[in-house]
């Protein structure tokens, strides 16, 4: 297991960027989550990334929202405008 804190600097995306998550893993109603990448770290020996998901994803009233965590694989850098 590495003790190594992670880094932005291994993948294509970077904290601030905007990006699109493959959800269907994830635990809640949607299939994709689509934010900004907030922070990087490791749990468990694995790297987690941290998502902060745009609000209008999410029905009315919904329990989810605010920040996902998922696996750096799953994230897609969104191109910017």
């Amino acid at each position: 297991m590495s003790t190594t804190a992670p880094s932005f600097e291994k993948y294509d995306f970077d904290r601030g960027d905007r990006v699109r998550v493959d959800w269907t893993d994830g635990d809640g109603p949607l299939d994709e989550v689509v934010g900004t990448g907030a922070d990087i770290s490791r749990s468990g020996g694995n790297v987690i990334v941290s998502v902060e998901a745009d609000d209008d994803q999410y029905p009315e009233h919904s329990i989810y929202g605010g920040t996902h965590d998922c696996a750096p694989e799953w994230v897609e850098p969104l191109k910017q405008s």
